[in-house]
């Protein structure tokens, strides 16, 4: 298990999840779009959350191998 590869594949969905948010706010006045503006800035900010936490997660992942590494050497 590698919790970097993990919360790589999670940065990518989370970016994916605001982009499409974000062209659907983006296309509100255009050819009538019914787009419900709270729950667009909803799925924004889980989103935002949801890449924090996997920043979080890598970080956290190589501070231990880091520490790992210190330990072995």
């Amino acid at each position: 298990m590698n919790p970097i590869a993990i919360a790589q594949y999670g940065l990518v969905a989370a970016s994916n999840r605001f982009a499409e948010s974000a062209q659907k706010i983006a296309g509100m006045g255009v050819d009538g779009a019914n787009v419900d503006l709270a729950s667009e800035i909803v799925d924004m900010t889980l989103a935002k959350t949801a890449f924090s936490a996997n920043a979080a997660v890598i970080k956290t992942a190589d501070e231990m191998q880091g520490a790992l590494l210190n330990i072995l050497t």
